[in-house]
């Protein structure tokens, strides 16, 4: 009981914060311009005695757009018609013949309630509510017309926010995560296959109970990166440089396309990297299937032994660029998602100028994968 109690009187002190200070100043920025922007231009169209008291509400909605943009509460759908909503909802109760206490109170609650129900809700919109039904004569005689400078304020919020959150390196709005795999079936991705899904997380929010201010999208990638750092922490360091193959054959731009099908039908390849042969530069890769796609139809029936390519046909001309590369200390536990998520045969390791020092293949993985399996076993 006494831990507790100890425990309950933690939880009035600050909550950790995980965002970076280059973070704090990208989001002051944010806001200080989008305010900048949005009140001297709603006291210019309607007036000080309107814009006024419409500024705390902007200011509140300008939060949640730059400092938490993927939050449900900054989406743009919540933002514009949270906000009309609330309004709405605000004017015609201050309109009303009831005491002015009461018909705030109707108002905020009626507003939350309808806000959940269109699935917009937006802290800013009760303030909103509030402000229509306590405001100044001059607010209330404006009536439903305050939907306009709402509308405004919303529109021109959400207008700074795609453009800054956008260029700083912030998606919004939020994107929702695409399903499907490479191979465009139905199947989940290989590693989510044996981990978590949808209804997993309906059924944990639904028994947390309450409401949580996290997009599902988000909330499952939490979940996944979770994951994913507790595999790297039970696997160890094990990198990229400790299980790609070292001796190589590659090809260059100019080499023709007859050459590399020999290459790869005489080493049991399935991929030929290009380089660029003084530098030994990545330039592209080609695969089995890029071959294929250039070999002379024949007559009768195909035999790949003895497969007849287009003359002139150089590995320029077919090859796969820019590549998807890794470097020498990238942990196995990244390869494992690149390798079985985007349908990659194999991965070139690179340095920091680009050029070639190794390649991943699926069975370079399964091999570490096992002998690291069987180092954990107990013995």
């Amino acid at each position: 009981m006494h831990e507790r109690l100890i425990d309950w009187c933690r939880s009035f002190g600050p909550a950790p914060l995980s965002a970076r200070p280059g973070e704090w100043l990208r989001a002051a920025f944010g806001i200080g311009l989008a305010l900048l922007l949005v009140l001297p231009a709603g006291a210019w169209l309607f007036g000080v005695s309107i814009s006024l008291p419409l500024a705390a509400p902007a200011a509140a909605t300008a939060v949640l757009l730059f400092v938490a943009s993927s939050s449900p509460f900054a989406q743009p759908w919540s933002v514009i018609a949270g906000s009309l909503l609330a309004t709405a909802i605000g004017v015609a109760f201050g309109a009303s013949d009831l005491p002015v206490a009461t018909a705030a109170g109707l108002a905020g609650a009626l507003a939350i309630f309808g806000l959940f129900g269109l699935r917009c809700l937006h802290p800013p919109g009760a303030a909103l509510a509030l402000v229509a039904v306590v405001g100044s004569p001059e607010l209330h005689a404006y009536g439903f017309q305050l939907l306009y400078p709402v509308a405004f304020n919303s529109l021109l919020l959400v207008s700074v926010a795609l453009i800054y959150n956008n260029l700083s390196g912030h998606a919004y709005p939020k994107p929702r995560a695409a399903k499907g795999n490479p191979h465009h079936t139905l199947d989940s991705l290989p590693s989510e296959r044996m981990s978590f899904s949808e209804d997993d997380i309906e059924r944990a929010l639904a028994d947390f109970g309450e409401y949580v201010d996290v997009t599902r999208d988000d909330l499952a990638q939490l979940i996944k990166q979770t994951e994913k750092h507790a595999l790297r922490r039970s696997m160890g360091k094990i990198t990229a440089a400790d299980i790609m193959s070292r001796d190589l054959y590659w090809g260059t731009a100019e080499c023709s396309i007859q050459r590399a099908w020999r290459t790869l039908r005489e080493h049991r390849l399935h991929a030929l990297p290009v380089l660029q042969p003084d530098t030994h530069e990545l330039l592209g890769i080609v695969t089995l299937v890029d071959l294929l796609k250039h070999f002379r139809p024949t007559s009768g029936r195909i035999n790949f032994g003895q497969l007849r390519f287009l003359r002139g046909v150089q590995l320029r001309m077919i090859m796969s660029a820019p590549v998807v590369s890794v470097a020498e200390d990238t942990h196995m536990v990244d390869l494992v998602f690149l390798l079985s998520d985007r349908g990659l045969h194999c991965l070139p390791v690179v340095d920091t100028r680009q050029r070639l020092l190794g390649m991943i293949t699926q069975t370079d993985l399964i091999a570490a994968l096992y002998r690291n399996w069987l180092k954990h076993l107990p013995d």
